[in-house]
């Protein structure tokens, strides 16, 4: 679904705004490869460069869709070329490139894995720098953007930016209904380990408090918090590689204030295999 709407609708008119396809556009004008190549050494270079910066762990899944996402894309070029989108129109082409694109993306994420991309500079940036992932993966788009801009003019990346913004509400939508934040209710044995990677791998803050199951009427930890959409993802990740059993419900909220959203908040990192070991030996006792 990804690549049918980058290939048949996006890039034919230049309306790739940000992420590595928006990268592969710009250079690719003054590179003599086909975009498919160009798209899978950018994503592998940026996959490297992650599992160097932020860890093993991040690698597999991503590697896994790179490789997809653009061997797919191959096929297309080798046996369905084509030299215009669909549409004569580039809002149409836009439209339905960017909800086919942003869908399969979505799609990805709630399988578990990631694309990759531009993601891991932001990820990156928001594991050093004072900004939040949300910010930083906006400012990687805007730069990607401005660059097709000075490439294709200043039209195409007025689409193209309408592009992004359509994208953005896609991918939310399929993930959850739309909602930018999130509240996530955990009641797991392993409540210490949850906790200490919500405040010190996405940086936000949490409550614990004591509950009781209506029918085993043993004692539970809850933990709770609110998170955005990236968080959210890692959260449900992490969670069931620790504790498969874990209760865990989310809800979406229209407004947050406080601590980690209306005022930006940086902690000290810690390491997710260490609170994974942390989880295992307390599921043996």
């Amino acid at each position: 679904m990804m690549t049918i709407g980058l290939y048949f609708f996006l890039v034919p008119d230049a309306l790739v705004g940000g992420g590595t396809g928006g990268i592969a556009q710009v250079i690719n004008p003054f590179v003599p490869v086909p975009y498919s190549v160009s798209l899978f050494v950018i994503n592998l270079i940026l996959l490297v460069i992650g599992v160097i910066v932020i860890g093993k762990e991040f690698g597999g899944t991503t590697f896994f869709s790179v490789v997809l996402y653009s061997g797919f894309y191959a096929l297309f070029e080798h046996y369905y070329p084509v030299s215009h989108g669909v549409s004569d129109n580039p809002i149409v082409n836009l439209v339905l490139g960017q909800v086919l694109l942003s869908s399969g993306v979505g799609m990805v994420f709630n399988a578990g894995a990631t694309t990759g991309g531009v993601d891991i500079i932001a990820k990156i940036m928001n594991m050093y720098l004072p900004v939040t992932f949300a910010s930083a993966a906006m400012f990687t788009d805007m730069t990607i953007l401005l660059l097709n801009m000075l490439v294709f003019g200043f039209e195409r990346g007025l689409y193209a930016a309408m592009g992004i913004l359509l994208g953005n509400l896609v991918v939310d939508r399929v993930i959850t209904g739309g909602s930018a934040r999130y509240q996530v209710n955990i009641t797991s044995k392993n409540y210490l380990a949850i906790n200490e990677f919500i405040l010190h791998e996405i940086f936000r803050a949490t409550t614990i408090y004591d509950a009781k199951g209506g029918y085993t009427k043993q004692e539970r930890k809850v933990v709770t918090s609110v998170v955005d959409r990236e968080e959210l993802l890692r959260l449900k990740n992490f969670v069931s590689e620790i504790d498969e059993n874990a209760f865990m419900y989310v809800a979406p909220v229209s407004e947050v204030l406080g601590r980690g959203f209306s005022f930006e908040v940086r902690q000290k990192r810690s390491s997710i295999v260490k609170l994974r070991e942390r989880a295992l030996k307390e599921n043996k006792k």
